[in-house]
């Protein structure tokens, strides 16, 4: 059997998808009305969440439906989080902590991390104001990509020639991410035929 493979010559990078904006968004308590929940996955840098002046209080976003979580970005207001966790939970009610720190800095903290669930929360212990906790935006990502390009090979079908004489085919491939360049092999060639 003739076999015809053909690869991108580089695979394509993975990308980061945001899942929280946008999905609803709960929290242990607002400073007023100005600064609910949903401000922080709006995906506006000047709308924010607001807790009440204490200790703990949290942040929550439901994303739908169960994901793997790679990354966390927090856009913290000048009222932040010294000691925090970023939980997981499937139900809402149990829940894992992915990360945890007593040493928040501010600003725009963006977290490296690995967990599962439909709910992704920031759960706050220790403020560095007297004020509350008050985020800009609360971004949960996901990881995609990085090699499930579709590479798509349209074969000519079958064709007929006549022993000792040239035939030319045309094989054409594309790959579903741009700027790629493809590379073929073959196996199973008959003596005498080439692919070039």
């Amino acid at each position: 059997a003739l076999a015809l493979v053909v690869v991108p010559s580089s695979r394509a990078a993975a990308a980061s998808t945001l899942l929280s904006q946008g999905q609803p968004a709960t929290a242990s308590s607002t400073e007023n009305a100005s600064f609910p929940a949903s401000n922080a996955v709006d995906g506006n840098t000047g709308t924010r969440w607001s807790s009440a002046f204490s200790d703990p209080q949290w942040l929550e976003v439901d994303l739908g439906a169960s994901a793997s979580i790679t990354q966390v970005v927090l856009q913290w207001e000048a009222a932040y989080a010294t000691a925090f966790q970023i939980q997981t939970s499937n139900d809402g009610t149990n829940w894992t902590t992915i990360y945890s720190t007593t040493t928040g800095t501010g600003g725009t903290q963006t977290l490296n991390v690995t967990g599962t669930g439909r709910y992704v929360r920031m759960y706050g212990t220790a403020r560095a104001t007297q004020y509350g906790y008050s985020l800009w935006e609360f971004g949960v990502y996901t990881t995609s990509g990085g090699g499930g390009n579709t590479v798509t090979v349209t074969n000519p079908g079958s064709q007929a020639s006549t022993v000792g004489t040239a035939v030319s085919q045309q094989i054409s491939a594309a790959d579903s991410a741009s700027g790629q360049t493809l590379t073929y092999s073959a196996t199973g060639l008959p003596a005498g035929l080439s692919i070039s």
